[in-house]
């Protein structure tokens, strides 16, 4: 950011024709955002009103993302409203991001009102912001809502790819319900998108967790077939199991694949 911030001042101390734009204001409220810098953020957007600039949809996309991912979420709301109140349509990359930020804040009836109000305008929903819903759902423990959502956006025909597995994969293992993970690692293959190896990962970590020791070497023995190694939470697990039972090292290979 400091490179960005000393060519915005040259550009400021250049005067005529070299003048910041709103596109200009955009790209450093969005940086001060990405680094959890709201106030500065918010700082460049008074400057910008000042300087009789009007903030675009962008602006208000950035901020209201930055406020929500610093834990400020009736900031963001705000925001969100302020935008609206000035004007600015917001575009599906400012749902998604609203969208996100309240689930992010535990906010999950508010989210799905918007969810709701989005699908009523009639906006095309694109496989981001199911996504969004689905890992939301999921975190909430709301499993049955997101089993549904997901058979109806397979019905609705949009092309989803493992991404969206595997939320629905590791929320599932996340609630102890390993039978309905292994059938959608099945689903996979059925819908053309082979598990991969977050799919498999995802799924030994919630097999590991339950103790499930004869499934947990099956699937650990498919990904060192598969060539698939194992991420550093399953490492930490398996690491676990074999120091609380040093006779058995069976598990002892797969920390090698």
């Amino acid at each position: 950011m400091e490179e960005a911030v000393r060519v915005f001042g040259l550009m400021v101390r250049e005067g005529e024709g070299c003048l910041p734009s709103v596109v200009t204001y955009n790209s450093l409220i969005h940086g001060w955002c990405k680094v959890k810098k709201v106030n500065k953020a918010m700082s460049l957007l008074s400057e910008m009103v000042g300087k009789w600039l009007d903030p675009d949809v962008f602006t208000w996309t950035s901020l209201i993302g930055g406020f929500f991912e610093v834990g400020k979420p009736l900031a963001a709301k705000e925001l969100f409203i302020t935008m609206k109140d000035q004007g600015q349509v917001p575009i599906l990359q400012t749902c998604a991001v609203v969208l996100d930020g309240l689930y992010k804040c535990w906010l999950d009836s508010e989210a799905m009102t918007l969810f709701r109000a989005m699908e009523k305008s009639g906006l095309d929903l694109d496989i981001v912001i199911y996504n969004i819903m689905l890992d939301g759902m999921c975190k909430m423990g709301k499993l049955n809502d997101a089993r549904k959502l997901l058979s109806f956006v397979l019905v609705k025909g949009l092309k989803i790819d493992s991404y969206t597995w595997n939320i629905m994969i590791k929320g599932l293992c996340r609630e102890g319900l390993l039978d309905d993970a292994e059938e959608l690692l099945r689903k996979m293959k059925e819908n053309g998108c082979p598990p991969n190896k977050c799919s498999y990962n995802v799924f030994v970590q919630g097999l590991l967790r339950k103790y499930d020791i004869s499934r947990s070497r099956k699937y650990l023995q498919i990904m060192k077939d598969k060539g698939f190694p194992v991420d550093a939470t399953t490492a930490e697990l398996l690491i676990r199991f074999l120091s609380a039972n040093e006779e058995d090292n069976a598990f002892q290979e797969f920390l090698q694949i």
